[in-house]
Order: C-alpha cells, then sequence, then structure tokens
C-alpha cells in the first residue's frame, strides 16, 4: 500500500510525543479520484485529484487536546506537527475545555485491511471512462428529444494509515466509484427531474456487462417517468398508508434516525436523556430492525475507524427496540455506550467524529416478489399490497419512488424529505402523480411500518455531512417499505 512508505516519519511523530509527554494520534492519508462529467453528450468535466497528508492530534495526561496537519509527510515535518499540536493542547487550557478521555483504554492494534478492487482505479484510462460515461450520457438522451441529461461519475482510491503512540499501526483502502444519471424532461410549460445512479467500489458500475445492465434500466425507468410527469396531477394532501423504496428508506433511517444515534449528540438527540442513550427503549415497531457496519464491495466501506479502532457493525435497533449507539472512543463513556469504531474523517484535515457507514433498515419475514428491483414496476408493487391484504378499498395506497434529499431536526425527530414521483394505487387504478414532500416524526414512522416487500437493497449511495465534514455514506433496506397511515405522517399537494 501506498500509505506504507511512511513508517519512518510515522515514527519520528511518536517518538517525539513520548519525549514531550503527550500521546498522539497520526492519521495519514494518501487519495487518487478520477471523475467525468457529460453534458446532453459533450463532456464538460474531466478532472484527476491526488491527495495526499498527515493529520497528528495529541493529548495530554489531563486530556487537553491539539490538532496539526499537513500534505508534508516526512519525520522532519511530523515531528513539527506533533510539537505544535502539543503548544495548541497546553494553551487550550485557558479555555476550559472538556477533557478529551478514553484513547488510553483503547486495545493497541497492528493490521491491515487492503481491498483489492477487480476493476480498481487503474483497470481503465481516463480516456475510456470518458467514452464511456458519454455513451451513457447519449443512451438516455435517445430515449426521447425531450430529455436533458448530466452524466456523472466518480472513482476513488483511497487508503489511510493510523498510528498511536500504544504502538497501533493499521493501514486499509477504501475504494469506491459511482455514477449518476440526472435526467430532466422538457414540457411545453412544464419540467421534471428524476436520477437513475448506481455504486459500488470499482469501475465495474460503467465498464461490467452486469453494471451496464442495471444502470440501464434504472435510466430508462427514470426517463420514462420524469416524461409521464409532464402531464401528472398533484397528489391530494394528507394522511395515507404509504410504500417507499429502499432509497426513501436509507434517507430515512439515515437522516430521521442515524444521526440521532452517533453519540457525540445526546444532549441534543431524540435518542438520548440527560445525555445518555436510551438503551432498552421501543422505539419502531417489533418487526423493525436498523444496522449501520462496513459492508465489502460497498460505495462507504471503512472496515477501521480514524482512530485505528474495528469499525463494528452495530445492531441499533433490534425487534424495535434500541440497543446500540454509534460511538467513538471520546463521546461513548459520555453517552453510557461501548465503542463501536464510528469515528471517520473527511480528510487527514479533519478530526474523526461518530458517522455511519452503510445504514439499512429491514423488516421480519417481508413479503416476497419474484423481480430485480430495476424490473419492478408500480402494478406489481398494487399486485404485491392486494395478495397480502394490504391494498384500501377506501383510500389509495401512496407509492413514493426516489429519494431527493431533505432536511431533519434531530432533537425534535422532525423530517422533511423529497421524492421523484407518487404513485396512487387503487384496486382498480394507478395514478402517477407530482413528487410532494414526506414529512412527519420519525419515530411515529418507525413504529407505523407494517410490512416490508423484497430482499434488502443496500447500495443507495450519498454523501453525509457533520460537523464542517463530508463522507461518503450508503444503505437501504428492504425492496420497499409499508408504513401505516399516521397524523403525524403526511404526503404534502394541494
Amino acid at each position: 500500500m501506498r500509505v506504507g512508505a511512511c513508517t519512518e516519519a510515522c515514527r519520528a511523530a511518536v517518538g517525539r510525543a513520548e519525549a514531550l509527554g503527550v500521546y498522539a494520534v497520526v492519521r495519514v492519508q494518501d487519495k487518487i479520484e478520477r471523475a467525468v462529467g457529460v453534458v446532453n453528450g459533450r463532456t464538460d468535466l474531466k478532472s484527476v485529484e491526488e491527495v495526499s497528508g498527515v493529520g497528528v492530534q495529541v493529548f495530554t495526561a489531563s486530556g487537553l487536546a491539539g490538532f496539526a496537519s499537513s500534505d508534508t509527510v516526512t519525520p522532519g515535518s511530523l515531528v513539527d506537527l506533533v510539537e505544535s499540536a502539543a503548544r495548541l493542547a497546553r494553551e487550550s487550557g485557558a479555555y476550559g475545555p472538556e477533557p478529551a478521555k478514553g484513547i488510553e483504554r483503547v486495545r493497541p492494534l497492528v493490521a491491515q485491511a487492503h481491498r483489492e478492487a477487480p476493476m480498481g482505479i487503474h483497470a481503465i484510462g481516463h480516456a475510456r471512462e470518458e467514452e464511456l460515461v458519454a455513451d451513457i450520457c447519449r443512451m438516455t438522451m435517445e430515449i426521447d428529444s425531450r430529455l436533458a441529461v448530466r452524466t456523472f461519475y466518480r472513482i476513488v482510491d483511497e487508503e489511510w494509515r493510523i498510528v498511536r503512540s500504544d504502538g497501533t499501526d493499521v493501514m486499509f483502502s477504501m475504494p469506491r466509484a459511482a455514477v449518476m444519471n440526472m435526467i430532466t424532461a422538457r414540457g411545453d410549460s412544464h419540467t421534471a427531474t428524476v436520477n437513475a445512479s448506481l455504486s459500488g467500489e470499482d469501475a465495474s458500475v460503467i465498464a461490467s456487462p452486469e453494471g451496464r445492465l442495471r444502470l440501464e434500466k434504472r435510466t430508462v425507468k427514470a426517463a420514462r417517468t420524469a416524461l409521464a410527469l409532464l402531464g401528472a396531477p398533484r397528489a391530494r394532501a394528507g394522511s395515507y398508508r404509504i410504500v417507499i423504496d429502499y432509497a426513501l428508506a436509507k434517507g430515512l433511517a439515515h437522516e430521521a434516525f442515524g444521526h440521532a444515534a452517533e453519540s457525540d449528540c445526546m444532549e441534543t438527540s431524540i435518542l438520548g436523556r440527560e445525555g445518555r442513550f436510551r438503551v432498552g427503549e421501543r422505539v419502531a415497531a417489533d418487526i423493525v430492525t436498523i444496522v449501520d457496519g462496513p459492508l465489502e464491495g460497498d460505495y462507504a466501506y471503512q472496515p477501521i475507524s480514524a482512530n485505528g479502532i474495528p469499525r463494528e457493525t452495530v445492531e441499533i435497533v433490534k425487534s424495535g427496540v434500541l440497543v446500540r449507539a454509534l460511538a467513538d472512543v471520546f463521546s461513548a463513556q459520555q453517552a453510557g455506550v461501548p465503542v463501536t469504531g464510528a469515528g471517520r474523517a473527511e480528510s487527514f484535515r479533519h478530526v474523526p467524529v461518530p458517522r455511519m457507514s452503510n445504514i439499512r433498515i429491514t423488516v421480519d419475514d417481508p413479503l416476497p416478489i419474484d423481480l430485480a428491483f430495476e424490473d419492478v414496476a408500480p402494478q406489481d408493487v398494487r399486485d404485491c399490497l392486494a395478495r397480502a391484504g394490504l391494498l384500501l378499498e377506501s383510500a389509495p395506497v401512496l407509492y413514493l419512488s426516489g429519494y431527493k434529499g431533505g432536511q431533519v431536526n434531530p432533537a425534535k425527530g422532525d423530517f422533511v424529505f423529497n421524492c421523484s414521483a407518487i404513485y396512487e394505487l387503487t384496486p382498480t387504478d394507478i395514478r402517477l402523480c407530482q413528487p410532494a414532500i414526506f414529512s412527519g416524526k420519525v419515530l411515529s414512522a418507525l413504529g407505523s411500518i407494517i410490512a416490508g416487500i423484497g430482499h434488502p437493497i443496500l447500495d443507495a449511495m450519498g454523501t453525509c455531512g457533520k460537523s464542517g465534514q463530508r463522507v461518503p455514506s450508503s444503505g437501504g433496506g428492504n425492496m420497499f417499505l409499508v408504513i401505516d397511515g399516521n397524523e403525524e405522517i403526511t404526503i404534502g399537494g394541494v
């Protein structure tokens, strides 16, 4: 691994920290990233970025902390960083900071977790990537002359090395790639925009036959939805029994619940009480389980935390009951939870904070559906509901398709999400409607889940923002979740 070349520099940092009487955590990052963007068949972005550097965080015996970083990784530069961070730590005592305790209790670890992606960043060249992305864009445009298309592709080869004063020395890689088609249909007086994306660990998302087929199916489905939306009516506002797809389920789990389960926010979280995680309390229907943890081959894969602690797979909710939090070494004790290695950092310039990786929400005994997600039509969703006796005679069931972001108040548990399209499902009809706001209270939504449909799909990807940092995220759930009508969950409209 490339970060294996900085051994002498890391040893110099640890040696200088020992001489100064402080504890050091050294974080070396080496990242190569390529991107291609094509708009309506023409390349408008083609970039290559290489980032490398080191951040050093030190702690005094009393828990005062200091941090310094540099894009120069040499023995001399790391000695200078340790000295700067130690000076900042001691000077910070004048401001009365909370002591940063816990790192001294963590067991040392020496390990290497190098993920060798089959079609990694060196498998195909930048020119070939541009050809493939342009071909995807043109293929989408050929579906209908009313479509405008932007296709964006990114592949990343990222390595980290974490060295601590206790002898810890770990190296790990985080390969990832994603492609997104942003499709806009234009009518005489209306426009409609939908997305089709695919994520994974390497160039197979655009270069393998399997990846290309999945992306094409998702693209055609999204494009036809955008075109149909040009003449679609609006759904009437109100509370309904609803069906959400796995991308919306990921949004619900991540934004409305996952952040609330991070151990550094218990003072303001709906899952905390007096700063402590509410372990053992019921927060969802008894068929619901919420899990976060790294998955090999996933877009947000990270096997070891940015503090050099193995990243655990955590059952946050099991059978509807709170079990464990996502905890880093510095906030776990205060939150009353065990450390789970949840610390992540955007780059060597950042201090880690507890973050999700791949979060998924699943339901016991889901209803079967014998189709790939890309092949499921609204008719199939309606038929599945009808077979299970979940289709209503008195009111439509609303099927919400696609996740387009949203906002959450973690202290109150209020969420507001946006979808791409809504289908009204009745025993005799299916009507496409304009997208509308999906909003409510997260615990009401989790408590109202009555069924899942299909096997879990976990590749809904995004970027998670917190503490001024952005890191890759992903997740999902059963192909679809069914949420019963609840006055605290509403769909916007006319």
